[in-house]
């Protein structure tokens, strides 16, 4: 009988922490790598994007992961554009995190511009339609 027990125990606490995992733990961190006068690129190992403010008839954003490549329409263009004419407050406080979700990707993209701070939370499935899951923002203190 404590066989028993203690094997449906160990059962029970793979299962808890197993529903207890995030997600994010599988994201990549793409930090800011560089802007030009069209540009922001951040980039990671294997992952890269490239948000383009000059060239608009085409889709604005280019994800390339590994080898493959999906060009998307502005995830949020309101917060892309705020972060290319601001910047951000520094380097490393404005970067997306993602990882590969089936045939797209999805992730969260983290700011600090001036005195505001949030995030949104988004896929881009592979035909490159985006989609925001979530969205906060707020005014910090000085």
């Amino acid at each position: 009988m404590q066989v028993v027990k203690l094997l449906v125990s160990l059962i029970f606490l793979q299962v808890l922490v197993a529903c207890s995992e995030s997600d994010d733990s599988e994201l990549i961190h793409l930090v800011l790598h560089s802007k030009n006068e069209c540009e922001l690129i951040f980039k990671a190992e294997n992952f890269s994007v490239v948000e383009n403010f000059c060239d608009t008839e085409q889709r604005p954003i280019l994800i390339k992961v590994d080898d493959r490549q999906i060009r998307s329409d502005w995830i949020d263009e309101k917060t892309s554009r705020f972060l290319f004419q601001e910047g951000c407050a520094s380097t490393d406080e404005c970067f997306y995190e993602m990882s590969m979700s089936g045939d797209g990707v999805r992730g969260r993209f983290s700011y600090r511009i001036n005195m505001t701070e949030g995030e949104y939370r988004f896929e881009v499935g592979a035909s490159g339609q985006p989609k925001v899951l979530s969205k906060s923002s707020k005014d910090i203190a000085s």
